[in-house]
């Protein structure tokens, strides 16, 4: 029997959009915890493709993908917990298997109903000592590094904005401490004191996060472009993995980063509203070729070429389902899905049409969070009700049935 994304799973996604980091220090501006997440896994790229291309490790990206949604899971059901206490009781055995069962509590329904398989994976996850599994993990330890190199950016700015209160000191230097245990790492070196291109890029990417979604709008809660890229991996890759038969390394992987990076050029012309490019009609089209000329003018510059290359196929055409022909090249496929004999990773497979519906269950949600929480202008009344209207009877390949999922929040 095929499993489903539960109204509880979706809970569960986007629940950080709501959760609050740094509580006991000043800050300039809201920093959440989901779009600490959505920069950890941006770094998380960086470092594993200096790891595979650079110093020949091979990289179990699924693994990598999995291992950092488990830890979303984590720090989301824990979040109430300081990251000193967090640590600590994490360090002792009793109070490990403590706070795993109550995650296991947390995360059971929704996992079970998704997949039986893939909630054991997450069992065998929180379970295992993740100091003593990044001994032999180099995807964990390259997310650990992730973590708190992403966490250094955000203190950095804090820093510079608060006065020198009282434990911050002790903060920077239990910050510096754990990002020198990564410092094995090819990567973590090159970001920290050898590539100014590559701190240029994740500093670019990090911005998204000052970028609010619904701009015009007022709404509860407040998402960023930078979380909401997220969110729509998060979204993507469940549905790939519902998808049969099983997609390919490649097409997961494509999957997840084509969703992830689907709205990084608008680091570079920020987010332009729906009824604006809808006013613009064939306006639109050169909106788009002015986010291709400053992708190649500002940001693909700080990249390796093939990391580039990358980049500009998930961004080009980002709802497009596509392969790359050994032979023919760049081929635009006019389905839903790649179809089986695509399906291998020699033809580099995304399926565009599958993270735009992630995009628009995102929007949907967004509109609907705050709607909940009491926030209902006639603008986001009339976008849940289009995106329903939209949504309600829609499959996937006739494979996924989205109106299920989207009925559970009808």
């Amino acid at each position: 029997m095929r499993g489903t994304i539960t109204k509880a799973l979706i809970e569960k996604i986007f629940q950080p959009a709501s959760l609050k980091r740094w509580n006991d220090q000043i800050r300039p501006m809201q920093f959440t915890e989901l779009d600490k997440q959505a920069h950890k896994m941006i770094i998380a790229w960086v470092l594993a493709k200096i790891e595979e291309d650079e110093e020949q490790h091979p990289i179990d990206w699924q693994k990598m993908i999995e291992y950092g949604i488990f830890q979303y899971f984590q720090r989301t059901i824990l979040t109430d917990l300081k990251p000193q206490i967090y640590h600590s009781l994490m360090a002792q055995e009793r109070a490990r298997e403590k706070l795993n069962d109550y995650i296991r509590r947390e995360m059971e329904e929704s996992l079970v109903a998704f997949s039986q398989e893939f909630y054991q994976r997450f069992l065998t996850f929180i379970s295992s000592p993740q100091e003593e599994e990044m001994k032999t993990s180099l995807e964990l330890k390259i997310l650990h590094a992730a973590h708190f190199l992403a966490t250094q950016w955000e203190f950095n700015i804090i820093t510079h904005f608060s006065p020198p209160l009282f434990g911050i000191d002790q903060t920077r230097e239990e910050i510096q401490s754990q990002i020198a245990k990564h410092l094995e790492l090819s990567g973590v070196k090159k970001i920290l004191y050898l590539e100014k291109n590559l701190r240029n890029f994740i500093d670019l990417c990090g911005e998204l996060r000052f970028q609010e979604r619904w701009a015009h709008i007022e709404r509860i809660p407040k998402t960023s472009v930078l979380g909401h890229m997220l969110i729509v991996a998060m979204f993507s890759f469940f549905l790939s993995l519902l998808l049969e038969p099983k997609p390919c390394p490649k097409r997961i992987y494509n999957n997840w980063y084509g969703a992830l990076f689907h709205d990084l050029p608008e680091a570079l012309t920020r987010d332009i509203i729906s009824p604006i490019k809808r006013a613009l009609g064939d306006l639109e089209t050169l909106i788009k070729e002015e986010e291709e000329k400053q992708l190649h003018i500002k940001l693909l510059g700080l990249l390796q070429e093939n990391w580039g290359k990358e980049i500009l196929y998930f961004t080009q055409d980002e709802f497009s389902t596509k392969i790359i022909h050994p032979q023919e090249g760049l081929k635009k496929l006019e389905r839903d899905l790649v179809p089986e004999e695509y399906n291998t990773d020699q033809y580099h497979p995304l399926d565009g049409k599958l993270i735009k519906i992630g995009d628009r269950l995102a929007a949907f949600l967004e509109a609907y969070y705050s709607i909940t929480y009491g926030i209902a202008s006639p603008h986001l009344l009339e976008a849940k009700a289009n995106i329903f209207r939209e949504l309600e009877r829609k499959t996937l390949g006739n494979q996924i049935d989205i109106g299920r999922i989207i009925h559970a929040f009808a």
